[in-house]
């Protein structure tokens, strides 16, 4: 690369990087770009939902367990029932709880924009709390970002909602709101059963910041969601919404796994344990290159995210790597901060 273009990189994104310090600009922009999320994802399910692609059963089971919250009734004593099959409802109860408005508003897919919108939000303060680069790229990533879009208008999951309570906690966590990070945290860990694969850095970091009681308050919060579920019936609980996830059948479409890919090379299984045991050394790589630098808490959450979604379970599925996916998109702010750093310097 010559030197004229060079410089004419770095002039745009110097000029690029002055403008979102202006704190009303920068304002604008993220409303800017939580409006390109929100139009992308709205737009998603009428394009592409319908003859050629309908939502995946998820949808439908989360459906019916927001109906039966309503009704008062457990989701994990019903069984709901899909295209004439019955299904078990295997999430964690503050999914159903969670999308009792969206169910009335007749469309819960408006609840995973919301959870979306809330996800944008929270990696843009996290990137800030990081302070290298122009934080606005980071909900950028999130708003583009095509497994999202996937998920939330397409196929309809549910990841998304203990996702955005998730990364909501950390940016809380990040502005010393200890309080609120562990109010989110238990609505998180009410969510989804992946946000548990970030807790031992989270445990370690609440720990070293003397703040270890605001853990366990997260715990009790997250208790008192899921206990009136629990005690409903614990034996199918356990089995439905933690055991399941260990002991479900190989599926054709879970091939995004440790143990789905050993299957497929070489005929073996892996067993559960192997599986514990090579998370928990990710886990101890984790723990000592954590810090308490913002940076290394969010690639340490991301990646443990990503390689539990990836080791843990028998089947592989496309929603389980959201998670980390969105802890990453945060740093792609410092990511992109690094390469203008490299191209701004002056050429020999």
């Amino acid at each position: 690369m010559g030197k004229n273009e060079t410089g004419f990189i770095s002039n745009l994104v110097g000029l690029m990087l002055s403008w979102t310090r202006r704190t009303e600009q920068t304002k604008y922009l993220i409303f800017i770009i939580l409006v390109i999320g929100v139009i992308i994802r709205l737009v998603s399910i009428p394009v592409f939902v319908g003859a050629s692609h309908n939502p995946v059963d998820v949808y439908y089971v989360d459906n019916q367990s927001a109906k039966l919250i309503l009704d008062l009734k457990s989701p994990y004593l019903q069984e709901p029932v899909v295209h004439g099959y019955p299904y078990v409802f295997v999430y964690l109860p503050m999914v159903a709880v969670y999308y009792v408005p969206f169910y009335l508003l007749g469309d819960i897919r408006f609840g995973n924009i919301v959870a979306d919108v809330l996800i944008m939000f929270s990696v843009y303060w996290i990137a800030k709390s990081i302070n290298r680069g122009a934080a606005f790229f980071a909900p950028l990533a999130f708003a583009l970002l095509p497994l999202s879009v996937l998920l939330t208008s397409i196929d309809a999951t549910n990841i998304m909602i203990g996702t955005s309570f998730l990364t909501f906690s950390i940016a809380a966590l990040l502005k010393k709101e200890y309080s609120v990070a562990a109010i989110f945290l238990g609505m998180a860990l009410a969510t989804n059963q992946l946000v548990a694969l970030a807790l031992p850095v989270l445990i370690y970091y609440f720990w070293d910041e003397h703040k270890f009681s605001y853990f366990l308050g997260s715990i009790l919060f997250s208790a008192g969601i899921t206990l009136p579920f629990f005690l409903t019936d614990p034996h199918d609980f356990i089995n439905d919404a933690i055991l399941f996830q260990f002991e479900r059948p190989l599926q054709s479409n879970g091939s995004f796994s440790l143990y789905s890919m050993i299957n497929a090379a070489v005929g073996q299984s892996v067993a559960s344990w192997l599986r514990v045991a090579l998370f928990l050394i990710v886990v101890l790589v984790a723990i000592i290159w954590l810090s308490r630098k913002s940076f290394f808490l969010i690639l340490s959450i991301g990646g443990l995210l990503l390689l539990g979604a990836f080791i843990l379970p028998i089947n592989g599925f496309l929603n389980y790597f959201l998670p980390g996916a969105a802890f990453f998109c945060s740093l792609v702010p410092y990511v992109i901060y690094s390469i203008t750093s490299k191209i701004q310097k002056p050429v020999s």
